[in-house]
């Protein structure tokens, strides 16, 4: 009876291992509490809208996106050679900012100095003629001419002297008359289009659609080139002239003067209608505040002894190609589907939990939400229920 008292005890302090290792598995109780059901049904309500009406429809989370590739071929060419409707420039006497006009330019509460007005082509105007997505169109240039004064370049002290006498400072007259031809491919792994293909247009700086323009000015028309002129794009930044303050530190000096840099975005997107076959791409262009640019052109004449130095500055454009293409590709859509519905099981712990421990009516809750079994690993005439 002593021994049989002690292993008693023994087996009293031992660890019931049925207990640490016990299995815990899912239990269906239908709890009749209008409160928690509303609850759960309405999480489950606000999960579908989420899942369906904003990840799948409005942000289009069935599609497989890309970022499209491309060319982009530019071309410039002044008012005077328009095959359609030739326009004739302006007199310098009556361009403000041409020396011809007068000595002084005063516009808009700013002073600037005039200089003497030249009339080139585009092939003078853009530098260099061919560039892959951008171009540099003058809008003045220094000329310096410089030559060696008779020394030997093998001399390490010799050097280009400029002679002040032959330095020079023109404008282009009527740059911003001058139109630019856009034409640009995109291409991605399921569809490629020129631009001749697809519908167009352009916004303006506050991203809203410029629908009235006018002639030579033509976006988005299916078979035809993009065309708009360099006043029309400067207009679409926000700077309606170019004869204002180059930057706030050179106040004196115009961006006519100093050169500006555009950023031209063309955005390409199927992605705004159910229909992925709708394709298509708009252009919105950007000023680069405080910013000049400048390129310059050495000329030899005749030798290495004499060069001419045309220093420009003027409208640098950037263009980048930019967007994204979609197509439905069923894998995207299981995998927002199955993202979106463990959603559902965080609702139904919020649920669980607010009936277990929060609502006044927790302990009946908890005690059908959670049963123990008897101990089912001891032998079956020692099992007690607990």
């Amino acid at each position: 009876t002593q021994s049989t008292g002690v292993i008693s005890i023994i087996h009293r302090n031992m660890v019931n291992w049925d207990d640490l290792l016990a299995y815990s598995t899912v239990k269906i109780v239908q709890i009749r509490d209008r409160r928690l059901g509303l609850l759960h049904f309405g999480f489950i309500l606000i999960i579908l809208l989420y899942i369906v009406g904003w990840t799948v429809l409005l942000q289009k989370r069935y599609l497989l996106l890309q970022q499209p590739n491309g060319s982009v071929r530019t071309s410039l060419l002044s008012p005077e050679h328009r095959t359609d409707k030739p326009e004739i420039r302006t007199p310098a006497n009556l361009i403000p900012y041409c020396e011809q006009n007068s000595t002084f330019y005063t516009k808009y509460g700013y002073n600037f100095s005039n200089w003497e007005c030249y009339y080139w082509d585009e092939a003078f105007v853009l530098y260099p003629i061919v560039e892959d997505h951008d171009m540099f169109i003058s809008t003045r240039i220094s000329i310096d001419v410089e030559s060696l004064d008779g020394c030997n370049l093998t001399d390490y002290t010799c050097q280009y002297k400029p002679d002040p006498a032959q330095s020079q400072v023109i404008y282009i007259a009527d740059i911003e008359k001058f139109t630019i031809l856009v034409d640009h491919t995109m291409y991605t792994s399921f569809v490629q289009r020129s631009s001749t293909e697809m519908p167009g247009f352009i916004k303006n700086h506050k991203g809203s659609i410029i629908k009235n323009f006018t002639y030579p000015n033509q976006i988005g028309v299916l078979g035809e080139s993009d065309i708009f002129e360099v006043g029309f794009l400067l207009e679409a930044t926000g700077l309606n002239t170019m004869d204002v303050p180059s930057s706030e530190s050179r106040s004196t000096i115009s961006k006519r003067y100093d050169g500006l840099i555009i950023l031209l975005f063309i955005t390409y997107t199927n992605t705004e209608s159910l229909n992925q076959t709708n394709l298509k791409y708009y252009y919105q262009a950007v000023l680069i505040e405080n910013a000049r640019f400048k390129a310059e052109q050495p000329i030899f004449t005749k030798n290495i002894d004499s060069r001419v130095i045309w220093n420009r500055h003027g409208v640098r454009i950037i263009i980048l190609q930019v967007g994204q293409i979609g197509k439905f590709d069923f894998q995207v859509l299981l995998l927002t589907l199955v993202s979106g519905l463990g959603l559902l099981a965080v609702s139904t712990l919020i649920v669980d939990t607010l009936a277990v421990r929060i609502l006044p009516d927790k302990k009946i809750y908890k005690s059908y939400k959670y049963e123990q079994t008897e101990e089912l690993s001891a032998e079956p005439e020692k099992r007690t229920l607990i």
